[in-house]
């Protein structure tokens, strides 16, 4: 027996919208997904909301992340080079710090209720990747705002003012510091990679941003010695040195106000 034409155009239809329906209820990134950044308990910092943003047209993908800014306000990123490939998604998120621009790589599996993938920030050598999920955060897409730093701290609750007796030294006084004093030690204080990249000369390298291990980097240093200290903004790092020659007894300090990107703006000689 011959399928009737009502048969075999029902028979159309249902392998029409066979499918359809896998392209219809495909997983999309469009939305808004968050996750929480959490803060350092030790340094009073609380948790922090990431609301990522996304808008997913065929291949391409864009967007922005909301987080809290320095004053702990949300502000807005927007992400860069955005992909779409099938449930995959990547994209990029520049942010500036100063003269220095940071990227950090974003890639996910999506599924109706999260992202799950890997971030990856730094590069070469000291690039580090973790894991990343992301919970469908539905028409939500401001993060909550935060208690801003106290008032001589940054958002990480570190302390940035010098409140020791040993002065920072204005780029203009640095030179004649060191005329004066030439057997000063000049220690940078940034992590090793900005050293090899370039340093005043006869500078030491002497990283001091590892929170629990900093102590015993500045320990073999001689109290006699006269040391000038800079960090990148001669934020935290050279205060942290500051506090310790302070407390330790230690006899000659100095910092260069500013830090490393003040020589640098200033025209000052680096070498590698």
């Amino acid at each position: 027996m011959k399928p009737s034409v009502k048969s075999v155009l029902t028979l159309s239809l249902l392998v029409a919208h066979a499918a359809i329906v896998p392209s219809a209820f495909a997983a999309s990134a469009t939305g808004n997904w968050i996750w929480i950044t959490a803060g350092r308990t030790n340094n009073n910092v609380p948790h922090k909301e990431n609301v990522l943003s996304l808008k997913a047209v065929g291949a391409t993908l864009t967007g922005k992340i909301s987080a809290p800014g320095t004053n702990g306000v949300p502000v807005d990123t927007a992400i860069a080079d955005g992909k779409v490939d099938g449930d995959n998604i990547s994209f990029a998120v520049v942010r500036q710090n100063g003269t220095n621009s940071f990227t950090t790589l974003y890639t996910a599996t999506v599924t109706p209720e999260k992202l799950v993938g890997k971030i990856t920030s730094g590069r070469g050598e000291r690039a580090r990747t973790r894991d990343w999920e992301a919970k469908n955060n539905g028409d939500r897409s401001e993060a909550a705002a935060v208690a801003p730093p106290k008032p001589g701290y940054n958002e990480q609750g570190y302390k940035i003012v010098n409140e020791t007796k040993f002065k920072d030294l204005p780029i203009a006084e640095v030179e004649k510091y060191l005329a004066d004093h030439p057997d000063t030690v000049i220690l940078d204080l940034r992590p090793p990679a900005n050293y090899a990249a370039g340093h005043l000369k006869g500078a030491v390298s002497l990283d001091v941003t590892d929170d629990d291990h900093y102590k015993e980097a500045l320990k073999p240093l001689d109290k006699k010695k006269r040391y000038l200290v800079h960090s990148v903004t001669g934020h935290y790092r050279t205060v942290r040195a500051l506090e310790y020659f302070e407390t330790n007894g230690f006899e000659h300090a100095a910092a260069i106000e500013g830090g490393y990107q003040a020589w640098v703006a200033a025209g000052k000689t680096v070498v590698q």
